[in-house]
């Protein structure tokens, strides 16, 4: 097989990963410290947060394996039980596949390290390493009124401490919401979810439904939208699990492997109406493969040389064609999802509160279990 040989703009792309600095804010609040940007001030980073000004340690930071020089986010999990004897929750090695996508981002931290510490509680459930005080089983609730009721019990006396409201991230495995089997909701620019892959209509499921579901879901809280900067879903070229394209299966790479983590390159923004079929999704797609229709298994080569009009040749001129098939022919972006981020801790000492720049949104899932049968996922 010959050795395949980036461009000049893919090697630019590649390189460019190894040097991601977030322009995120460096401190909380103007007089607290946060070197590595994640929004939580180093102070408590080091010797741990006092919410009520008391003089007793609520919620202890280093013990939980925090570092004020590598970015950290915290997520405390509770779940349903499930009609077989069994519980919602992920089992271990769907989390352990969850923290390291997002251990292995290409984000620079101030200790010389890359990635973010996603730190998981699952209370006892799932051992040790996810067992930071919090998260325990919730009783069944088919949640009709989906975040409403994620709210209500989420606010019930043992189910989350008050004092990690605004800095712990909070969700429930559960099994389905408003009678039907969207795969979950979250809040936009919040910092709630939930993951409904549940037994009525997911079965058993499959770990990776369960990992790019949360992960999918967690992204929305982190600012995400269905096309990272924007809601148009389903373009091909945005290799992110927040496009329904990716959600359920990854994102295909070449070797056979999938990626089920958020965008890591900007991609080109394709004119659906001069698409130049000799260059395919662009240089940011090397790497990856493209398949011609949502539920083929055919793949090629992202990068060059695609068909997408399924022509039977690459056209030399440029073609018009409606790559994400949504009835329009427009201009579609492909952004770096790191680029676009945002740690939404909301809990400040003394009181105050960071700036409300951007607004809580509800976002519904509308990938269901019939998409997972017809990607022959399930049963």
């Amino acid at each position: 097989m010959k050795k395949r040989i980036l461009s000049m703009a893919a090697k630019s792309v590649v390189t460019s990963l190894l040097l991601m600095t977030l322009p995120w804010a460096s401190a909380a609040h103007a007089n607290l410290t946060d070197t590595d940007g994640d929004k939580l001030p180093d102070t408590w980073e080091t010797s741990g947060y006092d919410a009520n000004s008391d003089g007793v340690i609520d919620i202890d930071f280093p013990a939980l394996g925090a570092s004020p020089y590598r970015k950290d986010l915290f997520v405390e999990m509770d779940w349903m039980p499930r009609a077989d004897g069994g519980i919602e929750l992920a089992p271990v090695e769907d989390l352990d596949r969850i923290v390291d996508v997002f251990a292995k981002y290409p984000i620079r931290n101030p200790d010389g390290s890359t990635g973010i510490t996603l730190h998981l509680d699952a209370g006892d459930a799932r051992g040790d390493r996810y067992n930071l005080g919090g998260g325990n089983q919730v009783e069944y609730n088919r949640l009709n009124n989906h975040l409403n009721d994620l709210t209500t019990i989420k606010n019930q006396p043992g189910n989350f401490d008050s004092a990690r409201g605004g800095i712990f991230y909070y969700m429930i495995w559960g099994d389905l919401y408003s009678n039907g089997s969207s795969s979950g909701i979250a809040w936009m620019n919040g910092m709630d979810f939930l993951v409904t892959v549940g037994q009525t209509y997911y079965g058993r499921g499959s770990s990776n439904i369960r990992v790019g579901t949360f992960i999918h879901e967690f992204g929305h809280n982190l600012g995400l939208g269905h096309g990272g900067a924007d809601a148009v879903n389903y373009k091909p070229h945005y290799l992110s699990v927040m496009n329904y394209a990716y959600q359920f299966t990854g994102v295909p790479k070449q070797g056979g492997l999938n990626y089920f983590g958020f965008s890591q390159r900007t991609g080109l923004t394709l004119d659906e109406n001069a698409v130049n079929e000799a260059v395919g999704l662009g240089p940011a797609s090397a790497g990856y493969t493209y398949t011609n229709s949502r539920f083929s298994l055919r793949r090629a080569l992202a990068h060059k040389n695609l068909d997408l009009n399924q022509n039977g040749t690459i056209d030399a001129d440029p073609i018009q064609v409606d790559l994400n098939n949504d009835g329009q022919f427009t201009q579609l972006s492909a952004p770096n999802d790191l680029l676009l981020m945002r740690f939404q801790t909301r809990a400040y000492a003394g009181g105050a509160t960071p700036d409300q720049e951007h607004d809580l949104q509800i976002h519904p899932n509308e990938l269901t279990a019939d998409d997972a049968r017809a990607l022959n996922l399930i049963p």
